[in-house]
């Protein structure tokens, strides 16, 4: 009876650790990650840059595009604003840059780097379709639409 009990412990001991293996295998190896839409920087719209032109003053190219991203102290007749996102989808990193130059507290002049310019600096935000939750919201929920 004691060597029946033994067996059995040790059966259920290694159906533990293979079941416990197999759920790490599955939590870790086969499930996708999820990784975060991350945006950073200034967003711009076409409507922003178009005030922007030779003449604007510092504070009303501030009051337009609010405060710069780089203001680099070594080159202060310079304001960079920048703009990156990263869709975390699979998808390319997207980024915009705008730089203004003054001189005597003045614009002279404006240049617009990235992909899709010129136009706006703007993210594309629309969802793609339902999220993880809802989809799992309608799944327990049978019925309710």
């Amino acid at each position: 009876m004691i060597r029946r009990m033994i067996r059995t412990h040790r059966l259920r001991r290694i159906v533990a650790l293979f079941a416990l293996g197999g759920m790490l295998t599955a939590g870790t190896g086969c499930v996708r990650n999820y990784r975060v839409e991350v945006q950073q920087g200034n967003v711009i719209s076409a409507e922003q840059i178009e005030k922007i032109n030779p003449g604007v003053s510092r504070d009303e190219v501030r009051f337009i595009l609010g405060t710069p991203l780089i203001e680099d102290p070594f080159h202060a007749q310079r304001w960079d604003y920048f703009y990156s996102l990263d869709p975390g989808k699979g998808q390319p990193l997207t980024q915009h840059r705008l730089s203004i130059w003054f001189e005597s507290d003045r614009v002279t002049r404006t240049h617009v780097e990235g992909a899709g310019l010129p136009g706006a600096i703007e993210p594309d935000l629309e969802e793609t379709g339902p999220g993880f939750f809802s989809r799992l919201w309608d799944k327990v929920t049978p019925g309710e639409n």
